[in-house]
């Protein structure tokens, strides 16, 4: 490691305001040096190896990918053939996900040729459950919008392909709804799995946080990622979610999760075998989510119009709907992004090193992104740059204080969040406030697809997102929220809306 000199010192000093000047400089700089020196020994020290069994993998360019929903196909097989309640199931993973020995672009020209040579918890758990892993999904870059646009391009709807579809899960809700794979695995931090599940037609699930391992997952927010299922059906979405659920050592927020004294994981299979009838449901309308209440962003009349069809549905089902509504819904944005913002930098400018949280480091991810990182910089999308450019002045200019300040916030909104469900089974309100964006929109730096979805990020609330019948021959879709911990009761509850909100008419 190469000696800093005095005028290196003197910025570095003035980058983390730390008061450096006087005689004393020549001494701290001596003193700095030697600390520095003393680290070559690290890599004297062997590491173990992070190999995965080889198995009999392989993978390729994808050849009939009209949509651009795949970044590559692939054949990793199940641990054991023939056993597993995922047995004979092909299951697409995004491309922020490892697979060993498959590459790993997290959807961006900084991450080109890192293959790992691991396998992410999730898909240790896939593979043991039967699951062969067929293809990585498209994703938007970092999973840093829900635009669909990666470095590989639109990921477009297939729909109606003037239309995105959506983001940052875009592949693999394409994936699903076009029958690439029978299932697959998206991320969600602002609602990167649920959107493009409304805009493609298909289930989506972001679990509570905590409850999936985030191990091999490329972080975007480490403190709001969640990995969760996306399938064509609600019983297909529960059999994924108690596979990959539970905690693991590799992965502290798990860990960290599973000590609550609510914590509570599986039992979603059973949940949705014997789910409630109709009239044992109730569900609390958020009047916000579709522009009423205290909203002050709109909502598109289509969407409140085919909303008010799905509920109908459900009441004349003999499902209760009543309204409620959600004390600072909408502030859950601002903090949102006061929180990822800072997250999102700081990931970046630490080259993925998993700073203070500890668990299981892949030390060639962090050589490939860091080596790559400042070279390719170029490539990354705008509106990529502008999130860890905005990070990075919270960080500079205001240290942590916005970001702390979100995280008290966080709990303001959670409180308001679940306090409605000690009287209702879960919440209801439009997946999306829109319509699939034309693709066009997504170019857009203040579109916000996101506004019904990031409460529940915010919170660590369960949420899903269900088909609810087409506008003008694009799907749309119903999310529900539910109690954290109660990811179980709130699969029970979709699989009974599931068939009265696709059939409502």
């Amino acid at each position: 490691m190469r000696t800093l000199d005095e005028s290196e010192l003197r910025e570095l000093a003035d980058r983390y305001h730390i008061h450096v000047d006087g005689p004393e400089v020549d001494e701290i700089l001596s003193m700095t040096n030697e600390k520095l020196g003393g680290l070559r020994e690290v890599y004297e020290v062997p590491v173990p190896s992070k190999q995965a069994d080889s198995g009999d993998r392989s993978w390729d360019e994808p050849t009939d990918d009209p949509h651009n929903a795949l970044v590559t196909t692939c054949r990793v097989p199940p641990t054991t053939e023939n056993s597993g309640v995922l047995s004979g199931m092909s299951v697409g993973v995004k491309d922020i996900v490892a697979v060993a020995g498959v590459p790993l672009t997290s959807g961006s020209a900084t991450m080109q040729g890192y293959i790992p040579g691991f396998d992410a918890e999730v898909v240790d758990r896939l593979r043991r459950a039967g699951a062969t892993i067929t293809a990585k999904t498209n994703l938007d870059e970092f999973a840093g919008s829900g635009r669909g646009v990666s470095f590989f391009g639109q990921i477009t709807n297939p729909y109606d392909t003037s239309r995105s579809a959506g983001g940052s899960s875009g592949g693999s809700a394409v994936a699903v709804a076009t029958g690439l794979v029978d299932a697959a695995l998206g991320t969600d931090t602002g609602g990167s799995i649920r959107l493009p599940a409304s805009y493609c037609g298909v289930v989506g699930v972001k679990p509570t946080y905590g409850v999936v391992p985030l191990h091999g997952v490329v972080e975007n927010t480490y403190t709001l990622d969640t990995v969760g299922p996306m399938t064509k059906t609600v019983t297909t979405a529960a059999q994924l979610l108690d596979t990959i659920s539970g905690p693991s050592a590799r992965d502290p927020a798990s860990m960290e999760a599973a000590g609550r004294d609510e914590y509570a994981v599986g039992g979603s299979t059973t949940a949705v075998e014997s789910p409630p009838s109709p009239e044992e449901v109730s569900l609390g309308l958020v009047v916000e989510g579709v522009g009423d209440g205290t909203a002050t962003q709109s909502v598109e009349s289509p969407i409140k119009d085919r909303f008010d069809v799905v509920t109908d549905a459900l009441e004349d089902a003999g499902v209760a709907v009543e309204p409620v509504s959600i004390d600072r819904f909408e502030q859950a944005q601002p903090v949102k992004f006061a929180h990822s913002l800072v997250e999102l930098a700081a990931h970046w400018r630490a080259g993925g090193a998993p700073l203070r949280r500890g668990g299981d480091v892949d030390h060639d991810y962090v050589v490939s992104f860091t080596s790559r990182r400042e070279a390719m910089s170029a490539e990354v999308n705008a509106h990529l740059r502008a999130r860890l450019l905005a990070g990075a002045r919270l960080l500079d200019a205001h240290g942590g204080r916005h970001y702390v300040r979100a995280l008290a916030a966080a709990k303001t909104i959670t409180a308001s969040m679940e306090a409605p469900l000690d009287e209702y089974d879960a919440l209801i309100l439009p997946t999306s406030p829109g319509r699939a964006p034309t693709r066009e929109a997504v170019e857009s730096p203040v579109t916000s697809f996101a506004r019904n979805t990031i409460p529940a990020n915010v919170s660590g609330q369960p949420a899903l997102s269900l088909p609810a019948g087409t506008i003008e021959g694009v799907p749309t879709g119903v999310q529900l929220f539910g109690r954290r911990f109660e990811d179980a009761h709130l699969l029970g509850v979709a699989a009974t809306v599931e068939p009265l909100v696709a059939n409502g008419s």
